[in-house]
């Protein structure tokens, strides 16, 4: 009886050293991070994160960071602390500058009026701040704004105060004495209305310049196409504001986050312009009118203005091919 036992054993043992020897050298699947994204206060970004809940599923996770302003989106996309973020087309230009390599492949959304320069009541225009204390967030599509504005009515940063903020702070620091007019973006914009400021000058003004894109970093581009086109697919499909039919029933944190009432919400939606799917493939690939010259043109005029030390190839900057049909 023993011999049999020790018969039957000797197979049982020999499997069991087998066994952990395949387990030894089978290698472990390779932990996938989720593609993250970071993104700012602007109800225009809003598109995308519900995109993201609507992509993320068991096999495929998004995930999105929200940040309070611009430049510590642009830290964190120049860090790679984070894959993808939205910008503003100057801000693509300086990470492009900075040797981030961002590549830009939807158009989120065109600043209509979403971006302006706050000032007090009696204050009529951009002349009126000369000499004055005006408050920006430097190094952001706010700065290039300002500059802008100024150039355009024959003032340059040397005719005013700058006083450095970021963009969370322009509205407590509008009430203020001593700060004669902000720099800002909705949704402050529009709270800042709502009491009282005056537009002096706005993003209305302007063509495509304030147009906040979805940038990834190049080799990102390959590492998640599935996640890319996904995001890029589902955001596409919230065409307009009629769309966004979550918010009005409630479903949606976005009034919390923007600090909006429903009512400011729908008037900040008038002050941006929702690309679809069709006009984000031809301001990609058309020459006259399209992306590509608004990034030429800008990136002279930064230039000009001392926010570049060199001109960018901007046409390495926007891809269009998570814009095509999904085979």
């Amino acid at each position: 009886m023993n011999k049999f036992i020790q018969i039957r054993m000797i197979p049982a043992a020999f499997l069991g050293v087998l066994l952990c020897a395949v387990g030894l050298l089978w290698p472990e699947s390779e932990y996938r991070r989720p593609l993250t994204v970071a993104v700012n206060i602007w109800p225009g970004s809003e598109r995308l994160v519900m995109a993201c809940d609507a992509s993320n599923t068991k096999d495929q996770r998004i995930n999105i960071v929200e940040m309070s302003w611009s430049t510590a989106v642009m830290g964190a996309f120049r860090k790679h602390v984070v894959d993808a973020a939205v910008v503003t087309l100057d801000e693509l230009i300086r990470l492009e500058a900075d040797g981030a390599k961002p590549r830009a492949v939807l158009i989120l959304g065109v600043s209509k009026g979403s971006d302006a320069i706050m000032g007090h009541t009696g204050q009529m225009s951009m002349q009126s701040l000369r000499g004055k204390h005006i408050g920006v967030e430097l190094r952001s599509s706010s700065e290039y704004l300002l500059r802008h504005a100024l150039m355009a009515n024959g003032m340059s940063f040397q005719d005013v105060e700058v006083v450095p903020l970021n963009l969370a702070e322009t509205e407590a620091a509008y009430k203020e004495k001593g700060i004669d007019a902000v720099v800002s973006s909705d949704p402050w914009c529009t709270r800042l209305q709502d009491k009282g400021a005056t537009v002096l000058f706005d993003s209305s003004q302007m063509d495509l310049e304030l147009s906040r894109v979805l940038v990834v970093r190049e080799d990102v581009l390959q590492a998640y196409p599935r996640e890319l086109h996904s995001l890029v697919s589902a955001c596409l499909k919230i065409k307009s504001q009629a769309g966004w039919t979550e918010i009005e029933n409630g479903q949606d944190a976005t009034l919390r986050r923007a600090g909006f009432t429903l009512e400011q919400w729908k008037k900040s939606l008038k002050k941006i312009h929702l690309p679809d799917a069709a006009e984000n493939r031809r301001l990609f690939v058309q020459k006259a009118g399209g992306l590509e010259e608004c990034l030429k043109k800008m990136s002279v005029e930064m230039l000009q203005l001392g926010l570049l030390d060199h001109e960018v190839e901007v046409r390495r900057l926007i891809t269009p091919v998570f814009l095509e049909e999904e085979p």
